[in-house]
């Protein structure tokens, strides 16, 4: 009678392991399932991104991350694709995420300081330029961010030094292809000068923009109030005029013609 007992008890313990591991190989099988999915989302996800078409690559990575949380280079893709079609609220959400994984992830910090900046909150934006800074002090795009931030604040001694680097920099050498962004960093550089008061390096700084972009009106408005500061009247009532070619209704140009023609 024992014996049988002991084989009736072994057999419920035999089955009830095998419930188990049968139930183990279904979920290990489904992990791995999920796994080859979320991967396979996010190499079409890094195709469509690498090719910049944003929009297709947002629904993957969406799938990848949902998929497996773990593929932080999916997240972070995720996140610079939704800062690319302006969609700030999901960017700023994953840049978050991926950096409560990648604490030590320069770029997630850059991309947050920027998708921070496009919303206007530049305080905040200063601080996770400033954090991408102190990861990678060599990342221009953090320092650019960094700039930018202090001169949209009007904290414009201290945008100066940045401002200008970033700007010598990306004039580059003669056997270097000039930083993309240097059109935008000058004419900063440029107004940064001109409400310092140093008028006559704003002046210049302006004409170089000019020079690089010939239609850019804001650029034609500060040389105008430079040479307006610097006492030369008639030459900045042309250049106003000019302003006001490109776009007549630039009231700050107009406002300067005004005062010009006095």
């Amino acid at each position: 009678m024992r014996g049988w007992l002991r084989a009736g008890v072994l057999s419920v313990v035999v089955l009830v392991l095998l419930a188990g591991c049968a139930d183990t190989m279904a979920s290990l099988s489904a992990q791995l399932r999920r796994g080859y999915e979320a991967q396979g989302a996010y190499q079409h996800g890094l195709e469509a991104y690498q090719a910049r078409h944003y929009d297709q690559a947002l629904p993957e990575l969406r799938r990848a991350v949902a998929l497996d949380p773990t593929l932080d280079e999916a997240q972070a893709l995720l996140a610079w694709s939704a800062y690319y079609v302006h969609n700030y609220p999901e960017a700023a959400l994953h840049f978050r995420r991926a950096l409560a994984r990648q604490p030590q992830w320069g770029g997630l910090y850059d991309g947050l300081g920027w998708t921070r900046y496009r919303v206007g909150r530049y305080h905040i934006a200063l601080e996770a330029f400033h954090e991408a800074l102190r990861l990678e002090a060599t990342d221009r795009d953090a320092a650019v961010g960094a700039a930018f931030s202090l001169f949209e604040l009007g904290r414009y001694a201290e945008a100066l030094p940045g401002l200008e680097r970033l700007t010598r920099d990306g004039e580059g050498s003669v056997f270097k292809k000039p930083s993309a962004d240097l059109d935008e960093v000058r004419s900063r550089y440029a107004w940064t000068l001109f409400y310092l008061g140093a008028y006559d390096r704003a002046r210049a700084e302006f004409a170089k923009g000019i020079a690089a972009q010939p239609t850019w009106y804001g650029l034609y408005n500060g040389l105008g109030w430079s040479q307006l500061q610097l006492g030369d009247p008639a030459e900045a009532q042309a250049t106003f005029q000019r302003a006001l070619q490109l776009k007549a209704d630039l009231a700050d140009a107009r406002q300067g013609l005004a005062q010009a023609r006095r």
